[in-house]
């Protein structure tokens, strides 16, 4: 028996693939959780964001020059349009649903297709 099989049945014999699978769904749980509390903050005190913003802005300005203030300028305008992005999108979800809600066709979680040992070594270690 090679290495590689002896490792495959080894992961296969504690469900390696299964718990990696839970792991990852339990990781973009917290990461949806994140979002909504982070929209959240931003859809209620966007007055706030957006005076922090303008002292992060200002302190980057001083730091990097006149030269760089128009280059400054496109980043906050970037930043504020992914903020009002992520307000709008939160504001168009159901209320409670950024708790506990699962990857469904209309989610941007990916489906889970990696596998760690395929049949064939070609691939090996690569999503399929």
């Amino acid at each position: 028996m090679t290495f590689n099989e002896q490792l495959k049945h080894k992961a296969e014999e504690v469900h390696l693939q299964e718990k990696a699978r839970d792991f990852g769904d339990a990781v973009a749980e917290v990461v949806k959780t994140a979002l909504a509390a982070a929209a959240g903050y931003a859809a209620q005190n966007r007055s706030k964001v957006d005076e922090m913003l303008d002292k992060a802005e200002d302190a980057v300005t001083r730091k990097a020059g006149a030269t760089r203030s128009d280059a400054v300028a496109g980043a906050r305008e970037y930043v504020d349009r992914g903020i009002d992005k992520l307000v709008a999108k939160h504001e168009s979800t159901p209320a409670g649903s950024g708790k506990g809600a699962t990857a469904g066709p209309d989610s941007d979680v990916p489906d889970d297709t990696f596998v760690a040992f395929p049949d064939d070594d070609e691939g090996a270690g690569h999503p399929s």
